[in-house]
């Protein structure tokens, strides 16, 4: 028998820490039930629904707690606050497992199945409350131990059953949310073992004592509070792994395909230029010159396309240079850019422009700097120049690429570094030469700001993190 002063001191020992229990169980359950709008996984809306259920097992359980310790609410409004504990705690159960086997098998049970499932709960719930009526025989025992008892029975065994379940999913993952999860659903499982055999103690052993033990309520909460998080860490791990593939297969593809169709395209521009020697015709030579043009903006696309993929698999290979090596390299490759040869170059190296990082990463992003302001240049203008300049301010190193051709408007600057954006009607290029900088930068723990007017010029600077180089070094 519980002593009634004992009962009331476990009451108004708990009554916080199940409080606290049901607003993190509402406050999970929304959590999960946004993740399953934005996901459409049914396995996050089952374990909401649990959630939500675990919340109203733990009121309806203070509850049926409260009218045992007031007794002349009298024994009805404790049975029916017990009936439906039950349900709400067996109700976490089924759609805990529900969510289970639909994370696991991919596809939900058939209707007969729930609806057995359902049946077993309402009944199992029916018999249990129906205890008080051997309440003068057994007091608490029957009234208040015993449902509880099969309610963590139940839950126990379901738990433990579930965290084995998810232990088993790809033996090899090491993803921490999967591991967070099955390691606190097998603790709750057996924490809730332990309730049912102090139950079975207290029904067979007539000089069992209850003691109050707040330390079990804060262990609940920690428990939960471990399997909601590791739900989360879980979902978000699955998702960037998800991403991370179908942005490989994404790359993959690009890659594929942009250098499937290059080769064509070559060989077109074979076949253009012999055309333009064979045709004499005026008429003819014009045709064949815009078909020249359009076929090599189409392989400059291709061009870009296969640099950002080539770009994002090269690996960091950090290294010590000279600007003026790299600068020379780049203009190599844009010299015969048309309208080039009527630009100045305004570049004074010093013996200090020296800087480490990734010389690849750092050539592709000069490489787009240099070519577009080639590209936009301003052929109105007498005195068409690129200026050049570093600075090391501390560690960090500044270089920036200046030009006087036409500008970007205002409205179009905070755009041009978005894929395939082009900040004017008058571009020839794909719209990812930018993007590709932002890429590259990204990768050397860089950045870029841009300053620009329209008809008179732009100043990109790129500043890179920690890569200046002493002299002495």
């Amino acid at each position: 028998m519980i002593n009634q002063s004992i009962f009331d001191q476990y009451f108004d020992s708990i009554l916080t820490s199940y409080l606290g229990q049901a607003i993190w169980g509402i406050g999970l359950a929304l959590i999960l039930w946004y993740f399953f709008n934005l996901y459409k996984r049914n396995h996050l809306k089952l374990w909401s629904y649990s959630w939500i259920a675990f919340a109203a097992f733990v009121l309806f359980s203070l509850l049926t707690l409260y009218c045992a310790k007031n007794q002349d609410i009298g024994p009805f409004w404790q049975n029916v606050f017990t009936f439906l504990f039950q349900i709400a705690g067996l109700m976490q159960v089924v759609w805990l497992l529900q969510g289970t086997y639909h994370l696991i098998q991919r596809k939900s049970l058939s209707l007969r199945q729930e609806y057995i499932q359902y049946s077993l709960v309402i009944l199992v719930a029916l018999i249990s409350s129906l205890f008080y009526v051997f309440e003068n025989e057994g007091g608490y025992i029957f009234s208040l131990v015993i449902p509880f008892s099969i309610k963590s029975l139940i839950v126990g065994l379901v738990f433990i059953f579930a965290g084995v379940q998810i232990m088993r999913i790809g033996r090899r993952d090491s993803a921490v949310g999967k591991k967070l999860l099955w390691i606190s659903f097998l603790l709750y499982g057996f924490e809730n073992l332990n309730y049912a055999l102090s139950g079975a103690y207290m029904i067979f052993d007539e000089g069992f004592i209850l003691k109050v033990d707040t330390t079990l309520g804060v262990i609940d909460f920690l428990l939960l509070s471990f399997i909601g998080i590791g739900m989360i860490i879980w979902l978000l791990e699955e998702e960037r792994s998800a991403l991370e593939k179908t942005n490989r297969e994404l790359d993959s593809f690009l890659y594929s395909t942009s250098h499937d169709l290059r080769a064509p395209v070559a060989s077109l521009l074979g076949l253009i230029n012999i055309a333009k020697h064979d045709i004499k015709d005026e008429s003819g030579q014009q045709y064949v010159k815009m078909m020249e043009e359009r076929v090599k903006k189409l392989d400059h696309i291709f061009g870009d396309i296969l640099n950002y993929s080539r770009n994002i698999k090269t690996e960091i290979n950090l290294k010590t240079f000279r600007l003026g090596e790299m600068v020379e390299d780049v203009i190599t490759d844009v010299k015969f850019n048309q309208g080039a040869d009527s630009i100045r170059l305004d570049y004074d190296e010093q013996i200090h422009h020296i800087l480490r990082t990734d010389y690849y990463q750092l050539k592709v992003v000069l490489g787009n700097l240099i070519s577009n302001a080639v590209k936009y240049h301003d052929a109105k203008k007498p005195d068409q120049f690129i200026a050049i300049r570093f600075e090391k301010i501390d560690r960090d190193v500044h270089i920036s690429v200046e030009d006087n051709g036409i500008g970007i408007a205002p409205e179009s600057q905070h755009k041009v570094f978005d894929m395939f954006y082009r900040a004017t009607s008058e571009a020839e290029g794909s719209g990812l030469g930018l993007f590709i900088v932002q890429q590259a930068l990204e990768k050397i723990n860089a950045r870029i700001t841009l300053v620009s007017e329209l008809g008179k010029g732009s100043i990109f600077k790129v500043i890179i993190n920690n890569a200046g180089v002493k002299l002495d070094d």
